[in-house]
């Protein structure tokens, strides 16, 4: 199977998995909570372009996954693009279809998950 590695940046000591369920816990991911209510956590495609707000942050988790299980919103092939109402539904639709998360660039390429993941390295960015 096709793997991609995610990149994720917090300040959560996280031990085993990145868990959705601390969703919304800091500013920079509140407006996005007040889009959906479905947990999810947030990653980078690429290691080195990441939003600003990152800069200074404790740790950066790298993990992978089948790409197959993300769908990827560029080549949006169930041709979901502007069929929801909001994206609460949408997320809730890709989730009954058996994906773990979506694909995507929103001028970063992004991934965004809605089940915990393994971590398989941790960086601790401020030594």
């Amino acid at each position: 199977m096709d793997k991609i590695k995610l990149y994720h940046y917090s300040n959560v000591d996280f031990k085993d998995k990145i868990k959705i369920s601390f969703f919304g816990a800091n500013t920079y991911t509140r407006h996005s909570r007040n889009l959906s209510i479905i947990k999810r956590s947030h990653f980078y495609l690429d290691r080195d372009k990441k939003e600003y707000f990152f800069n200074g942050v404790k740790f950066l988790y790298i993990t992978e996954i089948n790409k197959n299980k993300l769908y990827n919103l560029n080549t949006d092939d169930l041709k979901c693009n502007g069929n929801f109402n909001n994206v609460t539904d949408f997320y809730k639709f890709l989730k009954d279809k058996g994906y773990y998360g979506i694909i995507g660039n929103n001028s970063y390429n992004v991934a965004i998950l809605f089940k915990d993941i393994k971590i398989t390295d941790k960086i601790n960015l401020l030594v």
